[in-house]
């Protein structure tokens, strides 16, 4: 049966770095999520045409840079000519978009970090080899899991290596959480607010895989995430989450 109302503190998990504070996937708004004491980060990997790992999320540039093209279709020199804090506010017009290791640099030891690869609707051959010898470096000092919406990515993730955390992103009711989730021998079971019920809380952590539910911005949606018993809460708003669970 579901589980009955706690009082468990969920973890803050900064959407993007906190989108309410600093422009997305930027150095800013990681240094913001540091300095305000945040539980943890997610945040989305691209490859560009040069080979490295970069921090964006869309495929393409123009939402979020004053560029225009894919991701992949730009080199590493093109990417840090363009602003990718201009369209948020003039004073972030100096931000880059990020290679990945400009990003875990940054962070303190055993931070939660949650690395969401790309990998849909374009595909970059070869990207979880290329996560992972990112990723060896910090391994021992972060606390990194990796998501994705491609499964197929975790599960390559998975045969490359037995012992990186892996969660499982998703936007629809699983059934069976349980036996989906040890597919990739997961830890982590990433859920879409609009997609989740108590008793699929309850089955992911009996099966031992930790809740975290995204992207949720209001005080009614937090109390009731609260009250189910989520051990995670992936927000654009961290300041007001913090403030409420105080």
């Amino acid at each position: 049966m579901p589980q009955s109302p706690v009082s468990k503190r969920p973890a803050i998990i900064a959407h993007r770095g906190g989108r309410d504070w600093a422009p997305e996937n930027t150095l800013a708004a990681f240094r913001k999520s540091i300095e305000a004491g945040v539980d943890g980060v997610d945040f989305d990997v691209h490859r560009c045409s040069t080979g490295e790992l970069v921090v964006i999320h869309d495929d393409d540039l123009n939402r979020t840079t004053n560029g225009v093209g894919l991701v992949k279709d730009s080199s590493l020199p093109e990417l840090q000519r363009l602003s990718a804090g201009l369209w948020f506010d003039k004073a972030f017009r100096e931000e880059r978009v990020p290679l990945l290791t400009e990003v875990l640099d940054l962070f303190p030891d055993q931070m939660v970090i949650d690395i969401e690869l790309k990998n849909a609707p374009i595909g970059y051959d070869g990207i979880e080899e290329d996560l992972l010898a990112t990723i060896e470096p910090y391994r021992d000092r972060l606390n990194m899991l990796v998501s994705s919406f491609d499964h197929h990515c975790l599960r390559r993730l998975r045969e490359l290596d037995s012992d990186i955390k892996i969660g499982v992103l998703a936007a629809a009711g699983l059934v069976d959480i349980a036996e989906y989730a040890a597919k990739f021998n997961a830890s982590y079971f990433i859920q879409d607010y609009d997609c989740l019920l108590p008793a699929a809380v309850h089955e992911a952590q009996e099966a031992g895989l930790n809740v975290v539910v995204w992207t949720v911005n209001d005080k009614e949606r937090w109390r009731h995430l609260i009250e189910m018993g989520v051990d995670g809460i992936c927000t654009d708003t961290p300041a007001s989450l913090d403030e409420f669970l105080k």
